[in-house]
């Protein structure tokens, strides 16, 4: 099983691999929660976090899952991570 470390690493380098083109995602600091096995994190757009300009903002993307057991990562749709209510 992971642990909270580990599963930052793996998210981070989830979206340098999968949303690095066009608009880079990041994960925002200190926004993480574990939930199960599975830990959650919240991203917004990296010009976003860099600048704070709302206009750099990433709109209807959601939480980032990595699940605690096989270390799969998945980026959650607005929807559902509105649903999680996790942040």
């Amino acid at each position: 099983m992971l642990d909270a470390e580990g599963a930052t690493v793996l998210a981070q380098n989830f979206l340098d691999q999968h949303f690095s083109q066009g608009m880079p995602l990041a994960l925002v600091e200190g926004e993480r929660v574990q939930v199960g096995t599975d830990f959650y994190f919240d991203c917004q757009s990296a010009a976003h976090l860099l600048t704070g300009d709302p206009r750099d903002m990433a709109v209807g993307t959601g939480y980032v899952r990595v699940d605690g057991d096989t270390g799969e990562c998945r980026l959650l749709g607005a929807v559902k991570s509105a649903e999680l209510d996790l942040f």
